[in-house]
């Protein structure tokens, strides 16, 4: 049974296997930063994704986005203080083949539905 708190995170901001994989990806570099081109070159996602990916988890204060000088978006990992434990307990659990297969399993089924979740009513009803 998964634990509680990391349920929860996971069910208000990583909803989607591109968020979980960048999620591990930062928290073992966490003083990496880039743009979402370098990063979905790196993870060999597509930059659409990545890039909808990072801006969902900079909203959610997982991560921190500023900007260069050109104006391109550069992310880096910073979790607001109340999530740090809980992404410490997802990152551990992970670890555990049981535990990651119920989170990715979670995961996929949140996935489905991911796009509803975070759009505006308004949208949902003109698409």
């Amino acid at each position: 049974m998964l634990d509680p708190i990391v349920q929860r995170l996971v069910e208000q901001a990583i909803d989607t296997p591109v968020k979980l994989h960048l999620l591990l990806m930062f928290h073992e570099n966490p003083r990496m930063e880039a743009t979402p081109a370098a990063i979905a070159d790196r993870v060999c996602r597509d930059i659409w994704s990545v890039g909808q990916a990072l801006q969902e988890l900079s909203d959610d204060g997982i991560m921190l986005r500023s900007a260069t000088a050109n104006g391109e978006p550069v992310y880096r990992y910073r979790p607001k203080d109340e999530l740090v434990a809980a992404v410490e307990r997802l990152v551990r659990g992970y670890d555990d083949p049981l535990e990651r297969d119920q989170l990715q399993r979670l995961i996929r089924d949140l996935a489905d539905y991911a796009a509803y979740r975070r759009a505006n009513v308004w949208d949902v009803h003109v698409a």
